[in-house]
């Protein structure tokens, strides 16, 4: 048992604070990710702006040319140039290419209290950020650079819950057996902090905007959000649709609840979900390769 967490009905303030103290052990959102969110939650951005968040940063700009050419985008041709990738695939995909470019290296560890190997945490989360981009595009949901983000760092509180899930596994399952909870909110009983609370603190400390802020703490159960609106929702159905692919995931599975009334706002139906699943498919190695550059494995 790791010292001061929350296990059986032993619970105290200080085990929380130790949790929450780990967010300071995550590679922070650098300048240039503020300055992305910026630019996705104006309306007003233009290509110039997109140019001018990377331009001068040599790293970025390197690993954001590397996934343009990469097989999942697909461009025509070679892109050289970040002002040529702008012109070619559009302020939206280069937002979020910038966002994978510059979020890989929290994710790409192994989560061993998850069961997750080197790779799978980041394979999940770039899995339902493209869901989540797809199925925003198709119910013409607005702000899709943001719903991608969401999707993508939603789960960024598995990284620092992790050790402690480890030592409360056994703890975590009975509550689930017994008392029938979903994993999050046995998560939450026996920690004192859910992986999505604790995610939803990264992105306000992050400075990250409020919308985002609620997907994140509310992905798992959007009936619990203040207001269920269209951007959670289609964060909640594409993360249970990447669960149903069984892309990325690990002992958590698929222990969490499908909220049907998130899916009936979207208007999602049956064959939207297999239709989904297939394109996925389809895409796969291209996807597969996305994943593998963003996160620097061979």
């Amino acid at each position: 048992m790791v010292e001061g967490v929350w296990l059986g009905d032993n619970k105290n303030m200080t085990a929380i604070q130790n949790i929450i103290a780990g967010i300071n052990q995550l590679k922070p959102a650098s300048c240039v990710s503020d300055k992305v969110m910026a630019v996705i939650s104006n309306p007003q951005s233009s290509a110039a702006d997109v140019v001018e968040l990377v331009k001068y940063d040599q790293s970025l700009t390197a690993n954001l040319l590397r996934l343009c050419n990469s097989a999942y985008v697909g461009a025509i041709k070679k892109i050289t140039s970040i002002k040529q990738s702008v012109a070619l695939l559009g302020m939206e995909k280069v937002l979020s290419l910038i966002m994978l470019a510059n979020n890989a290296e929290n994710f790409a560890a192994e989560q061993k209290g998850y069961d997750l190997s080197q790779g799978d945490l980041w394979r999940y989360s770039v899995s339902s950020a493209i869901i989540a981009q797809e199925l925003a595009r198709e119910k013409q949901v607005n702000n899709v650079a943001m719903i991608f983000t969401a999707a993508l760092i939603k789960d960024i509180g598995k990284v620092i819950l992790s050790t402690y899930i480890a030592d409360a596994f056994e703890a975590i399952h009975s509550r689930m057996e017994n008392e029938r909870l979903t994993f999050s909110a046995a998560e939450k009983d026996v920690l004192g902090i859910d992986h999505a609370e604790l995610g939803a603190m990264v992105a306000q400390q992050w400075n990250f905007d409020s919308e985002m802020v609620e997907i994140i703490r509310y992905h798992h159960d959007p009936l619990l959000a203040p207001e269920m609106r269209l951007p959670l929702c289609v964060v909640h159905v594409s993360d249970c649709i990447c669960m149903m692919i069984g892309q990325g995931v690990g002992a958590d599975g698929l222990s969490y609840r499908y909220c049907q009334a998130a899916a009936d706002r979207l208007g999602v139906t049956a064959v939207d979900f297999q239709q989904i699943i297939v394109r996925f498919r389809e895409k796969y190695e291209g996807i597969e390769a996305l994943i593998n550059i963003s996160g620097g494995f061979k």
